[in-house]
C-alpha cells in the first residue's frame, strides 16, 4: 500500500463505535453520520460529515466504522452501475466498512469530529479532521 494519502485502499480513519445514519439534505448534498450521544468524545457524539456527495449507497448504520479510499475492485464496481464519470476536478470514492455493513460515497470532503447542534440543526463539528479531493484547497 501506498503511503499517498489517496492511494486505493488506504484507511483514512477508524472507530470501534457504532455510527447511525443521521441525516442526508439532498439540498445541500451533505450526508451526516454519526454516533449516540454518551460514546464520542467525553460523552459528546463523533460525526462524518460528507459534502457535494455526488452518490452513496449506504445502510442505517455501521457498528465499528473504518473510513477508506476504494480500491480498483471497488471503483470498477461503482464504474460498471454508470455513476462516476471522468471530471476535471476528480471526486473522492469512499468505502464505509463495518462489523455488520458496507458501504460507499462519492464526495468531494469529509469531516470528522465532535458532532454539536447547533440551534435545532445537528452536524457542526469541532476541531474535525478534513479528507477532501486532491483538487480542493484547505480552508
Amino acid at each position: 500500500m501506498s503511503d499517498e494519502p489517496h492511494a486505493p485502499g488506504r484507511v483514512l480513519w477508524s472507530s470501534p463505535l457504532r455510527f447511525s445514519l443521521w441525516t442526508y439534505g439532498i439540498g445541500h448534498s451533505q450526508l451526516l453520520l454519526r454516533t449516540p450521544s454518551g460514546q464520542g468524545i467525553d460523552d459528546e457524539p463523533l460525526g462524518l460529515r460528507f459534502e457535494a456527495v455526488e452518490r452513496l449507497n449506504v445502510g442505517r448504520s455501521f457498528r465499528g466504522l473504518s473510513l477508506e479510499t476504494a480500491d480498483e475492485t471497488v471503483l470498477a464496481e461503482i464504474a460498471a452501475t454508470g455513476v462516476l464519470k471522468p471530471r476535471p476536478n476528480p471526486l473522492l470514492t469512499l468505502v464505509l466498512r463495518g462489523e455488520d455493513s458496507l458501504g460507499w460515497v462519492v464526495c468531494s470532503k469529509v469531516a470528522v469530529g465532535v458532532s454539536r447542534f447547533t440551534g435545532n440543526q445537528p452536524g457542526f463539528l469541532l476541531d474535525p479532521v478534513v479528507f477532501r479531493t486532491r483538487a480542493m484547497r484547505s480552508g
